[in-house]
């Protein structure tokens, strides 16, 4: 895999020797992002299989409950900064310092007002007083989380989301070893709060320190720049909004609705989910700058880049939701033991849902790069509005397979609503051709699995992870999704570098 990424990255920029260079620090960004993505899923998963053993069925709900209401608070301070910021940095002749700057500082205001409100809101709510003091206390680390966001996009504009995902690594080990001490200790769920508060401040300090060595920023309140900003960015903050209400809202729908043991079984599949679409923010962030750019330069190239990184996403997406389906037994069994056996089943569904997240990420940004940013908004609309009704109505009667179900189906209509609107607007459609092949090399790397995906031995279960890896690879071989072109331009690459 890392090789086919570090050929697919030299053939969008179309062998220029200008931009070898480039092509190998964004496939370099790539996998250090990641391989620490990667540590960083091992750590957060191991702290949330002691934090479900810890808290049980119910107080894991909670958990979960506290954790889902901030997120949809902080959809609402993001106001689409993320984005224009990336955006904006990545254009020719920016004042970095200054933009950096202002989107800081408006961020830094935006957390604390609406983080703030969420903890008088939550008292609205008929939770346990526990579950509300929880929401209160976590805040802060949100504040820390949001920082921590804002600052992605100097470090994607200077190719170094290492730097990111060292600090990303170093806040999850924390997490760990404090989740792991308080759980052999017996404590309960304030503590483990106060861990996820802990990791956040370690790894916005991490992010602080490492950013400010490319871009020199500083609190800078500028109320007519700030009017500016958020007369552009409305639209994306207004997206962002709404995707948090199909994205977290069916967390509190389903706690609503249904009993706080729901809540749990439902989150601990979709834990995996958040876990696993870091990878592909990861590559469109990288590939941002470059989509910015080709919107406004060269229609065609845009086409290219985006083409290839839908390739790319597609190959990687498709092993996981047909993998994960036969693995999902093993990854509940491991994370939350005996008492969430429920939770398979809404895995199995979520894992599909990544297939559309991955893609949708990039038909996102893509549409933010080709400023179109305002199609997001009806678009984030009407999935919430979708996904209210859906859960609304099928939560009282399928409860968290459900809610698994509504999340499958908005993404779909959201990522296809998103590539309608490009289509529309620059008369282009990714070809399905490279990811049909990702999709039936998949199914063939499942054969296997259907007979020994059952057992609970360790060693076998590895043997099968590493055996589908190799029968996928080289299915997609065989299907032409990897030429041997593209190896020999490997090749040639790395022989030039």
């Amino acid at each position: 895999m890392p090789d086919f990424i570090f050929d697919i990255l030299y053939l969008i920029f179309d062998f220029s020797e200008a931009l070898v260079a480039v092509a190998q620090k964004v496939a370099y960004n790539f996998l250090v992002s990641s391989a620490g993505r990667v540590i960083g899923l091992f750590f957060s998963l191991a702290s949330i299989a002691f934090i479900a053993r810890a808290l049980s069925v119910e107080g894991y709900g909670q958990y979960s409950i506290i954790l889902a209401f901030l997120f949809l608070f902080l959809g609402v301070a993001d106001l689409g900064l993320y984005s224009l910021l990336l955006r904006e940095i990545s254009r020719t002749q920016a004042n970095e310092k200054y933009i950096v700057s202002s989107f800081f500082t408006l961020r830094l205001i935006s957390s604390v007002v609406f983080l703030g409100i969420a903890c008088l809101v939550i008292f609205c709510f008929p939770y346990p007083r526990e579950l509300k003091l929880g929401v209160s206390f976590c805040s802060l680390g949100f504040v820390f989380m949001s920082l921590s966001q804002v600052l992605m996009p100097v470090f994607q504009k200077y190719l170094k989301t290492d730097r990111a995902a060292l600090a990303e690594v170093l806040g999850r080990v924390i997490q760990f070893f404090l989740v792991l001490l308080f759980f052999k200790m017996g404590l309960g769920l304030f503590w483990f709060l106060f861990a996820l508060v802990s990791s956040s401040f370690i790894t916005f300090l991490s992010n602080l320190f490492f950013s400010r060595r490319y871009v020199l920023f500083s609190l800078n309140f500028d109320s007519g720049y700030f009017k500016k900003i958020l007369k552009t960015t409305y639209p994306i903050a207004l997206s962002v909004i709404f995707t948090m209400v199909y994205f977290r809202g069916n967390t509190i729908l389903l706690s609503l609705l249904q009993t706080q043991e729901d809540v749990g079984i439902f989150n601990l599949g979709y834990k995996v989910l958040e876990n696993l679409i870091f990878f592909s923010a990861v590559l469109v962030g990288l590939m941002m700058p470059f989509l910015s750019d080709s919107a406004v330069r060269d229609i065609h190239s845009f086409c290219k880049v985006a083409q290839k990184s839908f390739n790319v996403l597609a190959i990687g997406a498709m092993p996981l939701a047909l993998g994960g389906f036969f693995f999902a037994p093993f990854i509940i069994s491991i994370l939350g033991g005996k008492e969430f056996v429920l939770a398979v089943m809404p895995l199995r569904i979520l894992l599909f849902a990544v297939v559309f997240i991955f893609l949708g990420n990039l038909a996102g940004n893509s549409l933010i790069a080709l400023e179109r940013q305002k199609s997001l908004l009806w678009i984030y609309f009407s999935g919430a509005i979708f996904s209210i009704g859906m859960n609304i109505f099928l939560i009282p009667k399928y409860s968290y397979n459900g809610t698994a179900l509504v999340t499958l189906f908005t993404e779909f209509l959201v990522t296809g609503l998103m590539f309608w609107i490009i289509f529309k607007e620059i008369h282009w459609f990714p070809s399905l051709k490279l990811p049909l092949k990702a999709f039936f090399a998949s199914v063939i790397m499942c054969l296997p699995l259907g007979f020994f995906y059952r057992t609970q031995n360790l060693a076998i279960l590895l043997g099968l992870f590493c055996l589908s890896v190799l029968i996928y690879f080289g299915t997609l071989y065989l299907f032409k999704g990897i030429t041997k072109e593209e190896f020999k331009t490997l090749i040639g690459f790395k022989a030039k570098s």
